[in-house]
């Protein structure tokens, strides 16, 4: 066996040192991170209550809107009349209508326009404006998603 030197006891021992200490530092910072992203997530539903857009909080944050739109899924609440869609009795309210047009295909980006033209003669409806208030309001009650090009009843792909 080949003797070691003091010198490279000495270095190796300061390597070991060092990467002790950056192990322990990295542990601290995983720790961080992680009590820092559950703020994040406990403050998902009121920014978006606020009007602060998924979007935005990704901004502000740095993280992914696909991280946000993730942790998201544990807000948005059930929409029991959606699966009705544009068959059964007419919707009492212009929530309702939008909300109904939306499911005839979730998965769509839709915007105030769309919805407008959608929505069946004799339904309650609004102008542009008036539902584009309405898809803001409702996804800030977690109950649709805002995406990049609008609003949506399924949840976000990867993309958005």
């Amino acid at each position: 066996m080949a003797k070691v030197s003091a010198e490279e006891l000495s270095l190796r021992r300061r390597i070991e040192d060092e990467l002790i200490a950056l192990g322990n530092e990295r542990e601290k910072l995983e720790y961080a991170d992680s009590w820092n992203r559950e703020r994040i997530r406990g403050l998902l539903g009121p920014a978006r209550e606020a009007g602060i857009t998924t979007r935005d909080v990704a901004h502000m944050t740095g993280l992914s809107s696909q991280t946000l739109h993730t942790w998201k899924r544990d807000l948005m609440r059930p929409i029991p009349e959606i699966h009705l869609g544009q068959a059964g009795p007419a919707p009492q309210s212009l929530d309702q209508s939008v909300l109904r047009t939306m499911g005839e295909d979730p998965e769509r980006d839709w915007n105030s326009a769309e919805i407008r033209r959608r929505i069946i003669e004799g339904w309650p409806t609004g102008s542009p404006e008036e539902i584009s208030v309405t898809l803001e309001r409702l996804a800030r009650g977690h109950l649709i998603w805002d995406v990049a090009d609008g609003y949506r009843v399924a949840p976000p792909t990867s993309g958005d």
